[in-house]
């Protein structure tokens, strides 16, 4: 399993821990620390990944992995990325809100739809493939 995949496993697990049907709203929450129920964290997610699918770009895996994300950090080529995640922050409020993981894995398929055309490069698509894997 590549770093990108490991990353995108963690990755999936906790933005799913967050994934229930949006709900209507003024303004959608982008911090999964301000969401106040399970529908506004699954906002904080996709927020997220489109955020992390704006830095992967139409990069290849070669790519991400080169000097272009580690000059700053060689030990973690992945820290821009991970920084994007936020990885703790969506665990604990996932728990502070009861947030279920299994309903909130199956709701995934129908909370992160569309996310697919966004993916332009391998990195890309590397990242958002354990979202769709837990559709099947």
């Amino acid at each position: 399993m590549t770093r990108l995949s490991a990353v995108a496993v963690l990755s999936v697990a906790v933005l799913a821990a967050g994934a229930l049907v949006t709900g209507c709203g003024d303004e959608p929450v982008s911090d999964p620390r301000r969401a106040t129920t399970c529908a506004e964290l699954v906002e904080a997610g996709r927020s997220t990944a489109e955020a992390v699918l704006d830095v992967l770009g139409d990069r290849t895996l070669a790519e991400v992995t080169g000097a272009e994300l580690t000059e700053n950090d060689p030990a973690r080529p992945f820290a821009e990325v991970d920084r994007l995640l936020r990885a703790d922050a969506f665990a604990e409020r996932a728990e502070a809100l009861g947030c279920g993981a299994a309903e909130l894995v199956r709701r995934a398929c129908t909370s992160y739809q569309g996310l697919s055309a966004a993916a332009r490069g391998e990195a890309a698509r590397e990242f958002l493939a354990p979202y769709f894997a837990a559709c099947d």
